[in-house]
């Protein structure tokens, strides 16, 4: 195994448990905020490293262009905590773009996925590492902004936006 692939595949473990640790625990306190900032570093550098992987397409490929979107994700994501706090809405954005990088995180690790079942039909593949993740995640995190922007509003005194 290559040494940027090694890198590559120890931040994405590394982001998928802090992600995982963000979302299921208190938003706002000063261990969200620092685990937080593991999943920002860890994402940033497996993403770097992506566009340095050649070995599907030999050259600039599919997984390249979807690389670009979830830095665009991940940028947002920091965007709105970093620049935009006296903006009432930032903490509600940050909340939606911080949540569907994590749901592009769990995609591209269902595409390594593919690999494993290269007999499958390529919809079904699709389908179970792709389109449910994606469908999942957009359902968990529209039922739960709610309450997590309330809570956090209540326990914090921010004037925030709660939709």
């Amino acid at each position: 195994m290559r040494i940027i692939n090694l890198i590559h595949t120890v931040f994405s473990v590394l982001a998928l448990f802090s992600g995982a640790f963000v979302l299921l625990n208190i938003k706002g306190t000063r261990l969200h905020k620092r685990i937080g900032y593991l999943y920002v570093l860890s994402m940033l550098i497996l993403l770097l490293t992506s566009f340095l992987i050649f070995d599907l397409f030999a050259g600039f490929g599919p997984y390249h262009v979807l690389s670009i979107v979830s830095l665009v994700t991940l940028l947002l994501s920091m965007y709105f905590p970093l620049f935009k706090r006296t903006y009432r809405g930032w903490v509600l954005q940050h909340y939606m773009w911080m949540s569907y990088s994590y749901v592009g995180l769990l995609m591209a690790g269902g595409s390594h996925l593919f690999a494993l079942v290269p007999h499958w039909p390529i919809w079904l593949s699709i389908s179970l590492f792709w389109v449910l993740p994606y469908l999942l995640g957009s359902i968990l995190i529209f039922t739960r902004r709610k309450r997590i922007l309330q809570q956090l509003k209540m326990r914090s005194g921010l004037d925030i936006i709660v939709r």
